[in-house]
This record gives C-alpha cells, sequence and structure tokens, in this order.
C-alpha cells in the first residue's frame, strides 16, 4: 500500500489541470515518439507457434484504443499496426441504455476486430468505437492490450479514468497478456496510490522511454 496523502480522485483532477496547461506542439511531438516507442517494445514482434508443417509465424492480436481529447494520440499508432498486417481490436462497451448512455456495468467490454478506421462509428460521449457487426474476439486470444489512463508511475502503476472496464476486461485475459499504458512524461506520478486489487501494467511507455515492470 502506497503512503501517499493524495487519493486517486486527487491525482486525477490534477493530472487533467496539468495536461490542459501542456501546449498542443508539445502533445504532438510526444504522440508521436509515443507511437514509435510502442511499436519497437519487442513484444510487439509477431509470435512463432509450431504446428503440423513446423514452424510458422502468426501476428499477434492487440487490443487498442482511440484516444480523445488531450489523451497521447493513438491514430497513428493503431494505422501503422493495421499497415504490419496486425489483428488489431478495439474495445466496444455494450452496457447501452436506450438513449445511448452507459449504465456502469463495468462487465460488459469486448473486444471488436477493425480492418480500418471504416470500421468505426461514434460512440457514447462521442468516442469512435467498432460498429455493430464487426468481429468480437474472446478475451483469452488477446495477446497485448494498449491501455488508456490518466497517469501511472515509473513503478506502472497506472491510474484509469474510474470506471473499470479495463480493470475488469484483465482479469479474464491470459496470464502472459503483455500490458502497456500510454503516459505522457510531463505527467508521470512520482507515486501512485496503490490498492491491493491494483495491477501494474508490464510497460508504461512515455515519449522518452519504456518503463518496465519489476516484480
Amino acid at each position: 500500500m502506497s503512503t501517499d496523502l493524495k487519493t486517486k480522485s486527487e491525482y486525477r483532477r490534477e493530472t487533467r489541470e496539468k495536461l490542459e496547461a501542456t501546449a498542443e506542439e508539445y502533445r504532438r511531438d510526444a504522440s508521436a515518439a509515443i507511437a514509435l516507442n510502442a511499436l519497437n517494445i519487442p513484444e510487439m514482434k509477431e509470435k512463432k507457434r509450431t504446428g503440423l508443417l513446423g514452424l510458422k509465424k502468426t501476428e499477434k492480436t492487440i487490443l487498442a484504443y482511440c484516444s480523445v481529447g488531450t489523451e497521447p494520440s493513438t491514430l497513428a499508432l493503431i494505422s501503422k499496426l493495421l499497415e504490419r498486417g496486425k489483428r488489431v481490436c478495439l474495445p466496444l462497451c455494450v452496457d447501452l441504455d436506450e438513449e445511448g448512455h452507459r449504465t456502469g456495468i463495468v462487465d460488459a467490454m469486448e473486444a471488436r476486430v477493425i480492418k480500418s478506421f471504416d470500421d468505426l462509428v461514434p460512440g457514447a460521449y462521442g468516442i469512435p468505437e467498432p460498429a455493430a457487426g464487426t468481429e468480437t474476439v474472446p478475451p483469452q486470444e488477446i495477446d497485448i492490450i494498449i491501455l488508456p489512463c490518466v497517469t501511472c508511475d515509473r513503478q506502472c502503476n497506472r491510474l484509469g479514468h474510474g470506471a473499470g472496464y479495463y480493470d475488469k476486461y484483465l482479469s479474464k485475459v491470459r496470464p502472459d497478456c503483455f500490458t502497456m499504458a500510454l503516459c505522457y512524461e510531463e505527467v508521470l506520478a512520482d507515486g501512485l496510490p496503490v490498492e491491493e486489487h491494483d495491477v501494474p501494467v508490464n510497460a508504461v511507455v512515455t515519449e522518452k522511454q519504456v518503463y518496465r515492470w519489476r516484480r
């Protein structure tokens, strides 16, 4: 448990204030560097499986997300993953009520395959999401998850937006599923409050470097 006196809500508020104060040019340049660092992580390389015909290469299945607002932009990253032939999924929260608002049922996020940005439609709160009819991929088939965050620390603790969708989804993936969060170096926390149920990500990717979780 962390001894930091600030709460998660306070960290979220302070980080959002810092983000609003950053220059658009910084966020643009940093986003490009973050995307490049994420693409160069060794875990992004194609995996090899042994079959009846010997060793063959298969592309990994990656769950990414569409960035919004001041988050590090993921559009170029997703575009490059698609260009490289990766099996790219984006999250779809299926807990909408009749008016299109989320009900807060956190066990309602699915990974849906997209072949291009044409497979996206405006979703809840204006966040692009996979259209109806896109293929659903079971959590056990996901090899890499790229997670959004408000902020992280250098020990790879991640502070999400508080909805709980990813926390629930992560409980269903394979133990060897690799997780990474994208964060600006400028808003990294020195040490986030950690609760017993919190699980660190395997890596935090900033524009300056990749921080690895150490057990």
